[in-house]
């Protein structure tokens, strides 16, 4: 604190009278009873709160693959951009938010929605992204509300992030059970034909989440901004069979073109950071999050 500021903060303390401000506390309520009251008070206010219903990430993989269903996700990023706010790896541009509300909006039994389940408790990850998500949804809770439906099941947008947070004591530290999950993911595209739709030139992967599948191949775009070629890429992924799983890996473009792919009859997963998971869990490689969400 400066000389300057810290002087002023003097002035306004002397201007302010403690002691009066004191006795109108311990004159209207003792501070035990004032605390034991909170909770009825509390109680009172959360029957007008609402939380979306968003399924636990199990229960999401398993939709999944019962119903063999698209998946669209939504995080802070996809929200940012929503909002007018750009993000390191893509622009804001008006085109891109329409899309995205459009997406958000969306009700299409065959598509399902995936939100982070970041709305209520945060008791599943660790405390730096607990501070960042209690930070993140008081600025823009009221927004994101605007466009869900409260009567719809979300899935977890999470769920491909599966068991990273590294100081969360609530996250699988079994090998088997997080073996067995990824593994239950890897069905949703056992024997089939995939085409990954992913940024050129971006990482390879010790351990390939995908060689189950019969067949891969590749559609490239930017590794960043990539909304700017969306046409091209759309249009090089609808000459695709439409029996070929479409699997896409390009930040925020990845909701509207997995969105766009199911409704012109593909399944189409946006799966964002599920082989970089899959990959350093693998590899047994310490999880630092800054390193992991950074590409």
């Amino acid at each position: 604190m400066g000389v300057t500021l810290f002087a002023k903060n003097i002035v306004r303390l002397l201007k302010f009278d403690l002691k009066a401000h004191h006795k109108a506390i311990k004159k209207y309520a003792d501070y035990e009873f004032m605390l034991d009251n909170l909770k009825y008070e509390i109680c009172d206010e959360i029957k007008s709160l609402k939380l979306p219903i968003v399924l636990r990430q199990k229960e999401s993989v398993q939709k999944i693959i019962n119903e063999k269903s698209s998946v669209v996700r939504f995080g802070d990023g996809e929200f940012n951009l929503m909002f007018g706010r750009s993000i390191g790896f893509q622009e804001y541009s008006p085109e891109i938010a329409k899309r995205l509300t459009e997406v958000l909006e969306s009700n299409d039994d065959k598509i399902l929605v995936g939100i982070p389940d970041r709305f209520g408790s945060l008791l599943d990850i660790d405390a730096q992204s607990r501070a960042y998500w209690r930070t993140f949804m008081a600025k823009n809770r009221a927004q994101i509300y605007k466009h869900l439906n409260f009567e719809q099941t979300y899935v977890d947008a999470c769920f491909t992030a599966h068991a990273i947070e590294p100081d969360n004591e609530n996250a699988p530290k079994d090998e088997k059970e997080i073996e067995a999950y990824y593994n239950e993911i890897r069905k949703i595209w056992d024997g089939r034909d995939i085409t990954i739709i992913r940024g050129a030139d971006t990482e390879v992967y010790q351990n390939d989440i995908y060689d189950n599948a019969k067949s891969v191949s590749y559609i490239y775009g930017p590794k960043a901004h990539a909304f700017r070629e969306y046409e091209r890429i759309l249009q090089e992924a609808l000459k695709q069979p439409k029996d070929r799983l479409m699997i896409v890996v390009l930040g925020p473009t990845a909701t509207i073109l997995a969105y766009d792919l199911a409704k012109a009859g593909y399944q189409a997963l946006d799966i964002g950071h599920l082989g970089k998971a899959y990959d350093w869990l693998k590899r047994k490689e310490e999880i630092v999050i800054g390193k992991f969400f950074a590409s």
